[in-house]
């Protein structure tokens, strides 16, 4: 089988996504990868043989510069399309059976899979600023700024729909995600869960230096973190990794470091879709204690490899202190955590959850 696999993604799980699953199907499929991008991806060279990059530049925003953003939101997106419909051309001209789009950090759904059939689609989330109520509210906006945002809002909802719309296999990376795509497109969803490489993310016996980890967005659940750590008044050791940008500027060798140096990880952000974070922590053998909301509750089995909580200062507080105070516990629940993934969360279950749904056959 002959295939196709896109992305324009620069940094972060869903590109973790995308460079996993072209290593493994290249093995299985006949793969060719498309890209778009402001550098090439060297890294992807050692993963597939036939790669195709097309290159596009985005003017840099950062707030305050209106010409800039409305530059961004017409002429920009006008031009990504058209390099899309080249892109599209390139495709056809090709014999795929199918292609396999994932994300866009531009339009989260791309104008690809408008132009093409046969796309499968990896949602890893709805578009959250339209359908997640806590990103979408735009109340204490000044007039002039909520106004833009509502018109420009309904104008990325219709993109991303009529984007989305033509995908012939939608796939969601949790049950949680597969219900929020039902929820948002009327549309139904195949569950594929992710992985994580377990031969890479695995114990190494480091002294732990860390109490606590966590690796997020500012915004995105550090706030009970921060409350914790004012409640203990640095009782506990505390390391925050922020990736607000997408990027956390970490190797992927310091962070294997980082989570075998840490005693738990806080998994803390608000309705997160599924979550590669807590897989790769589990994987090292740390336990996590993650809010019992959004994909943490299909990752962390509760009691076992973990504890989920609820969003409340006192019941982390609680799990915190039990783990801190006891160390056989902790210890136990590594252990489990690192059965849990070498059981049910490889790289390798992940690509035969997607095979099953292409109904592959070798």
């Amino acid at each position: 089988m002959k295939i196709a696999i896109f992305h324009e993604l620069d940094s972060g799980g869903a590109k973790r996504v995308v460079n996993e699953f072209v290593k493994r199907l290249d093995k299985v499929l006949d793969i060719d990868l498309y890209y778009v991008g402001s550098n090439e991806d060297r890294q992807i060279v050692k993963n597939v043989k036939n790669i195709f990059y097309y290159p596009f530049y985005p003017k840099p925003w950062k707030g305050n510069d209106w010409r800039t953003r409305i530059y961004k939101d017409t002429v920009e997106l006008y031009n990504l399309y058209r390099l899309h419909k080249k892109i599209a051309q390139d495709i056809k001209s090709k014999d795929y059976q199918y292609i396999f789009i994932h994300p866009s950090k531009y339009t989260q759904a791309p104008f690809l899979l408008r132009l093409l059939n046969n796309c499968i689609y990896y949602c890893q989330e709805p578009l959250r600023i339209v359908y997640d109520p806590a990103i979408a509210n735009l109340k204490n906006i000044p007039f002039p700024k909520n106004l833009y945002e509502l018109i420009n809002r309904k104008i990325r909802k219709w993109i991303d729909k009529k984007n989305f719309k033509n995908a012939s296999i939608v796939l969601a990376n949790s049950n949680f995600s597969k219900k929020f795509i039902r929820k948002s497109y009327k549309a139904k969803a195949a569950v594929c869960y992710l992985g994580v490489d377990t031969d890479f993310f695995r114990p190494l016996n480091l002294k732990k230096t860390i109490d606590v980890l966590f690796i997020g967005n500012r915004k995105e659940g550090y706030g009970l973190l921060n409350k914790l750590s004012e409640k203990l008044k640095n009782e506990i050791r505390i390391k925050a990794i922020f990736r607000d940008a997408g990027e956390s500027g970490i190797s992927d060798k310091d962070l294997l470091e980082i989570y075998n140096k840490s005693k738990v990880l806080a998994a803390l952000n608000h309705n997160e879709p599924f979550g590669l974070i807590p897989l790769e922590a589990m994987a090292c053998g740390i336990p996590v204690i993650a809010v019992d909301e959004g994909g943490y509750t299909e990752s962390v089995v509760d009691g076992k490899t973990g504890f989920l909580i609820p969003r409340n200062l006192n019941t982390f507080y609680e799990k915190i202190e039990k783990l801190m105070k006891n160390d056989q516990v902790r210890v136990e629940m590594g252990k489990n955590a690192r059965e849990n993934i070498l059981q049910n969360w490889t790289w390798n279950k992940s690509i035969e959850r997607f095979l099953k749904i292409i109904k592959y056959e070798k």
